[in-house]
């Protein structure tokens, strides 16, 4: 492992225990001031809400990308996805804190963190196989290939890349979980808590 790849796992992961601690902390400090768990006060079910809200923003890019291209596709979306991805389960987090009373929260919560951890992973995958892309891209340049023949290759490759492709596997299926047990719990509040 090179050693920027390896500063860039220690800064991912730091930043990654800063902000779950952060977000810990947050609902804590909230908690304390109400004298029960923010996440069953009326602003900690707003909170989850608009987390909720964000987090489903995550799908813009897979339905836009399905579509087709449009101005300021894919990359836009993208970001917007990524985004989300990231803030969306940090105001869940603020909504739920450290609260493991229900199991089906607890799952959702523990899934939404895996579909967090997974997508981290698959931009690190992305980052590497565009770099490894670009590396054979200049060396077919200089082979002196045509563009087309470079692009036919190029895309061959890409096809074939199999650490993306396994990842696919496992981040859909996470996500579809994810959505079920937050369909479960959100069900489960409005049905236990009322409307």
């Amino acid at each position: 492992m090179s050693s920027r790849l390896r500063e860039r796992i220690v800064l991912i992961t730091a930043a990654f225990v800063f902000v779950i601690g952060s977000a810990l902390l947050i609902e804590l400090l909230l908690s304390v001031r109400t004298g029960e768990a923010f996440g069953h006060t009326q602003r900690g079910h707003l909170v989850g809400w608009l987390g909720l809200a964000i987090t489903l923003l995550v799908f813009l890019y897979p339905i836009t990308k399905r579509t087709g291209p449009k101005p300021g596709w894919p990359k836009g979306w993208f970001r917007v996805h990524m985004v989300a991805g990231i803030f969306g389960p940090i105001v869940i987090l603020v909504h739920s804190g450290a609260h493991f009373h229900a199991l089906v929260p607890v799952l959702a919560l523990a899934a939404m963190g895996l579909v967090v951890m997974s997508g981290i992973v698959g931009q690190g995958i992305h980052y590497l196989a565009l770099r490894g892309l670009h590396a054979q891209e200049r060396e077919l340049v200089a082979q002196g290939l045509s563009p087309e023949e470079i692009d036919s290759r190029l895309h061959g490759l890409a096809a074939q890349e199999e650490a993306f492709r396994v990842w696919q596997c496992l981040h859909a299926p996470l996500t579809i979980t994810f959505l079920a047990l937050t369909l479960l719990h959100v069900g489960g509040a409005l049905f236990f808590g009322g409307w």
